[in-house]
């Protein structure tokens, strides 16, 4: 296998282990992902976080909710073996109970790089669709 798709397959595996998390709403899968220091992440109200800390803070209270789906749909990937980009299509929808359900579009971007022979991500940014 070369370099690139090496960097490839950990890239997209990285990924993919990722966004199960996500969808599983397992913190703890969710945080192995992520990079252990600076993390940037950019929420679709404009708020900015720098550490895994606040990343998997944010998603805690996120993920104890139970009546919301993602889907998730590919856009663009780049990958290189040092960087992997993803954009991906997001469509959240949550039916709380006795609430009218809410749909929300956005597009988001998932910045990946390999660290001690790991790829993790190090910067999230959702951007509302409007």
């Amino acid at each position: 296998m070369s370099g690139v798709s090496q960097a490839a397959s950990g890239f997209r595996q990285a990924l993919g282990k990722h966004l199960l998390a996500i969808e599983e709403r397992n913190l703890r899968a969710l945080a192995d992902t992520v990079a252990t220091d600076e993390v940037l992440f950019v929420t679709t109200d404009g708020k900015l976080a720098r550490s895994a800390k606040e990343f998997i803070e944010a998603h805690r209270g996120w993920f104890e909710m139970k009546h919301w789906r993602l889907e998730v749909k590919p856009v663009h990937i780049y990958e290189s073996p040092q960087l992997g980009v993803a954009l991906l299509q997001l469509e959240y929808r949550e039916t709380p109970p006795g609430k009218p359900p809410t749909r929300q579009e956005s597009l988001q971007t998932l910045v990946f790089q390999p660290r001690s022979n790991k790829w993790v991500m190090v910067l999230a940014q959702n951007t509302q669709v409007r």
